[in-house]
C-alpha cells in the first residue's frame, strides 16, 4: 500500500495539474489514436520544471518521460486492470478518503481551525457543575435539567463557594465533583467539546458562565484562570510509588530512598538513564531510561507538568516532586514551543474532522446544498407514512415466535417464502406471510399439541405493508437531478430500524425522514464531484493511473526481477564484470595500544608467536594492548593497506590514536562478486533492463504520433 501511495504521489507530480483538451486547446500527440492535449503536457512540465528555462531539448527530453507514462497506462487499461474488483475496491477506498474535504464546508471548516488555533495560545482552567439530560430527553425533561442548573447557578451567583455547590446533594452530577469540586484542571482547545470550550473561552476569569447544552448535559462553568500556551515538553522521569494508605514511616522512606538517588545523579555516581533503569517503579518507562511521550497541557498531572515545565533547558534535573502517585525525579529532554498555524495546520484538520465542530461544518454544507440544488421538502406525504409504521419497527433483532397455521405439519416439511403464519408481538396475534426466510428442516421446528409448528428466529423486526406502499409513491422531497418517494422512505426505514421505544412514531418517521433526506442530498453531491470539480477529477486520474501503473510495473519488473531466479543469472552472468571486487588484501592486522606494543608484538612474531599465543603474552597487563583481525580487505576499507605488495609485517601505521601492522598473506587481484553478495545490485540492474525491454516492447505495439508543431508552440 505504501508503495502504490508513493507511485500515486509520482503522478501526482506528473500529471497534477493537467486540463481536459477544450476549445482551442490543440492535440499535442495521440497514443494508440487516444489523444492528448497541450495543456495537459504544458501543466505537468512545467510544474516538474518550474525554475527551468522552456528550451526544445528540456520539451523532448520530458515528452520521452510522458510517453512512457501513458504507453504503460494504456496497457494496463488492454489488460483489463481496470475492471478488476480488487482495483476498484482499493481506488473506492482512495476516492472516499480524497472526497472528504469536498463534502464539507470548507471555507467555515479554515474559520473552525483558526479559531481552535487561536484558542490554543491560551490556556484556560476551570470549574464546572453537570445537570445530565441526555440529547435525545423530552422537553419537560430537558427544562427540569436547565432549572436545575439555574437554580445551583443562582447560589453561585449570591456568594456560595463553587466547589461545595458542586460537591453537595442535588449538585453536580459529575461523579468526581465529589473529590475534586467540579476543577477541570488547566485545558486547552480541543480537549473539552467544542460548546463547552467555547463557553470557557467566552468567559472572564473569575465569572460563571450562563448555562451551556452538550451532549452531556447542562453545564455551568466558572473560569478560574487563563495563561499563555505552555508548548510541548519531552521528558524522563524516575518514579517511587506511594499511596495514600501509606503509613508515615513508609512514606518517609520512600522520600528518603529518592532523594539518595537524587543526590547520585546530581554527584555524578550514576546516570539518569541507569537510575530510571534500576530504581523507578513505573514499568513503562523504566526500561527506556524513564523516557516518556511528548506532553503538553492537560496529558499529565497538575504537579508533573508545573515541574516539567519549570526546567528552562534541555537536560535540567528537577528536584524531588511529590504527585498522588509518588515522588518523581524528572529530567528535560527536549521542548517545543507552541508551533504555527502552518505547522499545525495539519493536525488540526484532523482533529476538527473527530470532534463536533465537523456536524457545524457538515450541518452548513448541507444547507448550501440543498439551497443550491433547490430541495423541496414535502411534509404531507411523509405524514402519510406514520400509519404504515408500527412499534415493531423499534425490535429489530428480536426473536419472534412465528406458528404456522398449517395442520398438516410433518417433521420433515421445509418452510418457504408466502407461507402464512400468526405472528405474536406483545401478546397480539398478527397474521402475515414469510419473508426473507431460509429453507428450514424439521430440526428448526417445534411439534406442539394443537398439531402446528412454533419457529424462531424467521422474521426479525419490521416490514411495511408493501401492497399498501404500493400506492404511495409520491415525492417526500425534490431537488435539482434527484426525486425520492414514499417507498424508497419506507425502505431506508426497514433497513435503519434499531431498538428505541421511547419516541412517538411521528416522531422517529420524521427524525429518519431528517436523516434520509441528508443521506441522499451528500450521496447526490458526492456522486456528482468529477463533474464539479476538474482538480478532484484529475486527482481521481492520478490515483486510478498510480494503482494501474504499480500494479503492472509490478508484474512486468519488480516482482519479476525477484522471481525470475533463472533470468536473473542469465543476467549476471552477461554483466558480472561490472560487479567487480577492487584490489584487496588478504592479511592479519595488529591493532596496539602504543608504539612499544608494536615493538614487542613484532619481537614475538620474529619468535613465532601467532594468533592467542600472541594476545596471551602481550594482553597480560592489559586486554586492551592487542586486537588482531583477520580477513580480506579494499582499499576503501583500509586505506593505509594500499600498496602493500610483500607478504610479512608491514610498517607501523597511526590509526585513530594507536599502531596498526598489517601481516600480509597476499593481494588478491580484481574479481568478479559472486551473485548472492552482489544480489541487491544485481536486481536492481536487471530491473532497468526489464523495464528498458517493456518500453521498447510497448512503442512497437502502441503507435504515437507527435505534432512537434504544436510542442513547439509550448513556451
Amino acid at each position: 500500500m505504501q508503495m502504490k501511495m508513493i507511485v500515486a504521489l509520482f503522478l501526482g507530480a506528473l500529471v497534477g495539474t493537467s486540463a481536459l483538451a477544450q476549445g482551442d486547446d490543440p492535440v499535442l500527440l495521440t497514443v494508440d489514436g487516444r489523444p492528448v492535449s497541450r495543456s495537459e503536457f504544458e501543466a505537468i512540465y512545467k510544474k516538474n520544471n518550474k525554475d527551468a528555462p522552456v528550451t526544445p531539448e528540456a520539451l523532448n527530453e520530458y515528452l520521452d518521460l510522458f510517453i512512457n507514462y501513458k504507453l504503460k497506462v494504456r496497457e494496463a487499461e488492454v489488460l483489463g486492470l481496470d475492471t478488476v474488483a480488487k482495483f476498484q475496491t482499493e481506488l473506492d477506498g482512495y476516492r472516499k478518503q480524497l472526497a472528504r474535504p469536498y463534502l464539507i464546508d470548507r471555507e467555515l471548516n479554515d474559520q473552525l481551525m483558526k479559531e481552535a488555533y487561536d484558542r490554543m495560545g491560551t490556556e484556560v482552567r476551570a470549574s464546572h457543575i453537570l445537570v445530565q439530560v441526555a440529547p435525545e430527553a423530552t422537553p419537560e425533561d430537558t427544562l427540569a435539567a436547565w432549572k436545575r442548573l439555574a437554580a445551583l447557578r443562582a447560589r453561585v451567583v449570591a456568594g456560595e463557594d463553587f466547589a461545595t455547590v458542586a460537591r453537595t446533594k442535588g449538585g453536580s452530577d459529575d461523579p468526581s465533583a465529589t473529590k475534586n469540586g467540579g476543577d477541570l484542571g488547566w485545558f486547552s482547545a480541543l480537549q473539552m467539546v467544542y460548546p463547552f470550550e467555547t463557553a470557557a473561552y467566552n468567559t472572564l476569569v473569575g465569572e460563571v458562565s450562563n448555562p451551556v447544552r452538550t451532549r452531556f448535559g447542562y453545564h455551568i462553568i466558572k473560569v478560574v484562570g487563563k495563561r499563555p500556551a505552555r508548548g510541548q515538553v519531552h521528558a524522563a522521569h524516575i518514579m517511587m510509588r506511594t499511596a495514600e494508605t501509606d503509613s508515615p514511616e513508609k512514606g518517609a522512606e520512600v522520600e528518603k530512598r529518592i532523594r539518595e538517588v537524587h543526590q547520585q545523579i546530581r554527584g555524578g555516581q550514576m546516570t539518569f538513564g541507569d537510575a530510571a533503569l534500576r530504581f523507578s517503579e513505573d514499568e513503562s518507562s523504566s526500561g527506556k531510561g524513564g523516557e516518556l511521550p511528548w506532553f503538553g497541557t492537560g496529558k499529565m498531572i497538575e504537579e508533573f507538568e508545573d515541574a516539567a515545565f519549570a526546567l528552562t533547558k534541555d537536560g535540567d534535573m528537577s528536584e524531588p516532586v511529590k504527585t498522588r502517585f509518588g515522588w518523581h525525579i524528572i529530567k528535560r529532554l527536549e521542548y517545543k514551543a507552541p508551533p504555527s498555524y502552518e505547522e499545525a495546520r495539519g493536525e488540526l484538520k484532523s482533529k476538527i474532522a473527530r470532534d463536533s465542530r465537523a456536524d457545524i461544518t457538515r450541518v452548513a454544507f448541507l444547507e448550501r446544498l440543498k439551497k443550491d440544488y433547490h430541495y423541496t421538502p414535502f411534509p404531507a406525504n411523509v405524514k402519510a407514512l406514520y400509519k404504515l409504521v408500527d412499534s415493531t419497527v423499534f425490535m429489530k433483532g428480536n426473536v419472534i415466535t412465528d406458528t404456522l397455521l398449517r395442520k398438516d405439519v410433518t417433521e420433515g416439511i421445509v418452510m418457504h417464502k408466502g407461507m402464512r403464519y400468526k405472528r405474536e408481538i406483545n401478546g397480539t396475534m398478527q397474521a402475515g406471510k414469510l419473508v426473507n426466510i431460509r429453507s428450514r428442516k424439521h430440526d428448526d421446528l417445534v411439534k406442539t399439541p394443537m398439531d402446528t409448528v412454533v419457529v424462531r428466529d424467521v422474521h426479525e423486526g419490521w416490514t411495511y405493508d408493501r401492497a399498501k406502499a404500493a400506492k404511495l409513491t409520491k415525492p417526500v422531497f425534490t431537488m435539482d437531478g434527484l426525486t425520492a418517494t414514499q417507498t424508497d422512505l419506507l425502505n431506508d426505514i426497514e433497513t435503519k430500524q434499531r431498538r428505541d421505544g421511547v419516541k412517538p412514531l411521528s416522531t422517529f418517521v420524521d427524525e429518519r425522514f431528517a436523516a434520509f433526506s441528508d443521506d441522499k442530498v451528500l450521496e447526490f453531491e458526492d456522486a456528482n464531484l468529477e463533474k464539479k470539480y476538474p482538480e478532484f477529477r484529475m486527482l481521481m486520474k492520478e490515483y486510478r493511473d498510480g494503482i494501474l501503473l504499480f500494479e503492472l510495473t509490478d508484474q512486468k519488473v519488480w516482482s519479476k526481477a525477484v522471481k525470475d531466479t533463472v533470468g536473473l543469472e542469465r543476467f549476471y552472468e552477461a554483466n558480472k564484470t561490472v560487479y567487480m571486487y577492487p584490489t584487496r588484501y588478504d592479511a592479519d592486522l595488529y591493532d596496539c595500544a602504543n608504539a612499544d606494543v608494536a615493538k614487542q608484538v613484532r619481537s614475538l612474531y620474529k619468535k613465532g608467536k601467532r594468533g592467542a599465543v600472541l594476545t596471551d603474552v602481550v594482553n597480560e597487563t592489559s586486554a586492551l594492548n592487542l586486537t588482531i583481525e583477520t580477513g580480506i580487505w579494499s582499499e576503501e576499507e583500509k586505506p593505509y593497506l594500499k600498496g602493500n605488495v610483500m607478504p610479512g609485517l608491514s610498517n607501523n601505521y597511526a590509526v585513530a590514536g594507536r599502531v596498526v601492522i598489517a601481516d600480509l598473506r597476499s593481494v588478491v587481484p580484481p574479481s568478479p562478486k559472486p551473485l548472492n553478495e552482489a544480489r541487491g545490485l544485481v536486481t536492481a540492474a536487471y530491473q532497468d533492463q526489464l523495464e528498458k525491454d517493456w518500453i521498447r516492447e510497448l512503442r512497437a505495439k502502441y503507435p504515437v504520433v507527435v505534432n512537434k508543431d504544436v510542442l513547439n508552440t509550448i513556451h
